[in-house]
């Protein structure tokens, strides 16, 4: 390995919130022993009848902006409703109501949207791009919609992630900021064994990095909300392509890809 490669740090992301799980998964990102204070990016749905739509729901939106996390939108229609299953009016009244509501808490537009179910096609592609949202997607699930049984599978579905993420930062691959590559982490706020274990599920991402030799950052998670946007921006869907970069891992990336010659970033 390089002793110029790239190094990476975890962004927490959390679909589906806000929930009543999602308020001890926030005490536990600001406090823990892997690393205090660690900000996250919620895709929430601001008018499920069991999220954002009750005043304790929005409660807890304003909550997670005041405590420094950066807020992204899942769904604005009444559930967890696919994009692709809406017409066009009904998806671009969806976006533009998600989008005003996540405005009155944080008095500005969000940029960032994440489809449920993750379905998506060229029509909602287009329009995200109407209403100036850029997709963001995952390097690494939890998957923890899924009964592992035993905490070896954990291990072990995140090892088999983190092994992939390397392979690709060594490629240059990934976008980069600075010689950091964002490592996208989804979880669901929403689910019951990640608000009692969000601590295990980090010091298993940081242990089983090292297992693989991946290199990490020493602040290894995102603990800023403008930091956090402005490496969302670079691991967007189309966005990373255009957005252009000066860093070294940006120049070898170009070479390689004329070239079509190998190098570890």
């Amino acid at each position: 390995m390089r002793k110029d490669c790239c190094e990476g740090r975890f962004l927490i992301t959390f679909d589906d919130g806000p929930h009543a799980n999602t308020v001890p998964i926030l005490e536990q990102l600001a406090h823990n022993p892997v690393q205090q204070g660690i900000k996250a990016m919620f895709f929430v749905q601001t008018r499920n009848a069991e999220g954002g739509g009750p005043q304790f729901g929005s409660f807890l939106l304003q909550r997670e902006h005041a405590e420094g996390h950066a807020l992204g939108l899942h769904t604005g229609t009444a559930g967890h409703v696919s994009h692709t299953s809406l017409s066009q009016i009904e998806l671009e009244r969806s976006l533009r109501r998600g989008m005003d509501d996540i405005q009155l808490i944080t008095h500005e537009r969000t940029m960032f949207v994440r489809p449920p179910y993750w379905r998506f096609n060229a029509a909602t592609q287009a329009e995200y791009r109407r209403q100036g949202l850029y997709m963001m997607l995952s390097d690494a699930k939890a998957y923890d919609g899924v009964d592992w049984g035993q905490h070896i599978f954990r291990r072990m579905n995140f090892r088999s992630q983190l092994h992939g993420i390397w392979r690709r930062m060594r490629r240059c691959d990934i976008p980069e900021i600075d010689g950091i590559v964002p490592i996208v982490v989804t979880f669901h706020d929403t689910n019951q064994y990640t608000a009692a274990h969000l601590i295990e599920y980090l010091d298993l991402l940081i242990d089983e990095a090292e297992r693989i030799n991946l290199p990490i950052s020493r602040k290894m998670f995102y603990d800023s909300a403008t930091e956090i946007v402005q490496a969302a921006l670079r691991r967007t869907v189309g966005h990373a392509e255009t957005a252009g970069t000066n860093t070294w891992c940006g120049e070898v990336l170009s070479h390689v890809r004329t070239n079509r010659a190998g190098t570890d970033c």
